[in-house]
């Protein structure tokens, strides 16, 4: 159970962190916030999936 929970907050993450970068990009009218915002989203995302992974094989 703990591990499909943590997977649901990886996706929010990388679905959630973004789409709040749209919504201020829209706001502001300057697109540089959302391309500053998916780099960390991704990486922040792809160590949340490699730890997962590894305590899933432990």
């Amino acid at each position: 159970m703990g591990k499909k929970i943590s997977k649901v907050r990886i996706g929010v993450v990388l679905i959630g962190l973004p789409l709040v970068f749209v919504i201020v990009s829209i706001i502001t009218k300057d697109w540089r916030y959302l391309t500053w915002s998916i780099p960390p989203a991704l990486m922040s995302c792809w160590t949340a999936f490699v730890v997962l992974r590894k305590q899933e094989e432990s």
